[in-house]
């Protein structure tokens, strides 16, 4: 394990770090792991240090409260600003670790970690980058098999998640009717979703030329198959959307890391864009609540006449 040199003076917390360093290892966490939690004790040990607290069995909860407010504003080593509320957990997490060992031990009658809670740091993510409709069309102009374009169809006019994707079966589709039926959607609820003449022509084409050059059992039933003949998973979708997305060639297309997420958001806004009203889109996705679809509609003016020109 590669350390910075140890400031530490007091020599029950030398060994203290050393034993912790020994039962991460035995515990068998990677070596990027190790020298993390290794690192993140030896800093606890030299704040209690700077504190004059160098006796670990005078450890309180009020000392690690104070510990831990002083993370939050803690500088970051490498970069400006402080460390983020994510790090600032991984820290608390391995100071549980710590003290549960100590107790464990029988180094520490109590675990003053025992009495505090903190809960994990949810950080608003960044929003999904929006394909406009002409950079849809060049995704499809840059397919080159029918089962990339039943992909497309499937997740950008359809608007599947991934998993949903996976599930479709062949059974599903009623391309006579204009629609396929979603069996297991999020929360396991089952809905029908209207396709247009381009899904429908999509699909009716995947399935008389192309998908049965991967079928390896004709009683399989999964719509989308790998090459093994197997139903296709979620990796292999974004793979293709990838593969798909760098053949185009447009670079502010290749940014914008396409997934089958993207092309969900992107056919939301679409419709929104176009006058769809909210509650039909929130039934088009199959969104158990209104305010989840009213995400797509937080977008400004400018990118919306972007999108419908």
């Amino acid at each position: 394990m590669i350390r910075r040199p140890i400031k530490l003076t007091t020599e029950t917390y030398k060994t203290l770090l050393e034993d912790y360093a020994s039962h991460v290892s035995h515990l068998g966490y990677n070596k990027g792991s190790q020298r993390m939690m290794y690192f993140n004790l030896l800093d606890f040990l030299e704040w209690l240090e700077k504190e004059e607290l160098d006796e670990i069995d005078r450890i309180k909860p009020h000392h690690i409260k104070t510990y831990y407010e002083y993370l939050k504003i803690r500088p970051h080593s490498r970069k400006t600003g402080t460390i983020s509320l994510k790090t600032v957990h991984h820290h608390l997490c391995n100071l549980r670790l710590f003290f549960t060992l100590l107790q464990q031990t029988d180094v520490l009658p109590v675990n003053p970690m025992s009495v505090l809670k903190f809960s994990y740091p949810r950080e608003t993510p960044e929003p999904r980058s929006i394909l406009t409709i002409a950079e849809v069309h060049e995704l499809y102009r840059s397919t080159q098999t029918l089962q990339e374009r039943a992909i497309l169809s499937l997740g950008y006019g359809c608007g599947l998640r991934s998993l949903e994707l996976m599930g479709i079966n062949v059974e599903d589709l009623r391309l006579n009717e204009n629609y396929i039926i979603v069996q297991h959607g999020k929360g396991n609820k089952r809905r029908l979703v209207p396709i247009n003449a381009r899904v429908k022509n999509d699909l009716q084409q995947y399935i008389a030329h192309e998908r049965i050059l991967y079928l390896k059992d004709e009683h399989t039933s999964a719509l989308l198959l790998n090459t093994s003949g197997k139903r296709m998973r979620k990796y292999t979708f974004n793979k293709i959307l990838k593969e798909i997305n760098e053949r185009t060639g447009n670079p502010v297309i290749i940014r914008k890391n396409i997934c089958t997420h993207n092309l969900r958001h992107s056919i939301a806004t679409h419709l929104l864009a176009q006058g769809v009203p909210l509650e039909q889109v929130r039934t088009f996705l199959g969104h158990s609540q209104l305010e989840t679809t009213e995400i797509y509609t937080r977008i400004n003016a400018q990118q919306l006449k972007k999108l419908i020109q």
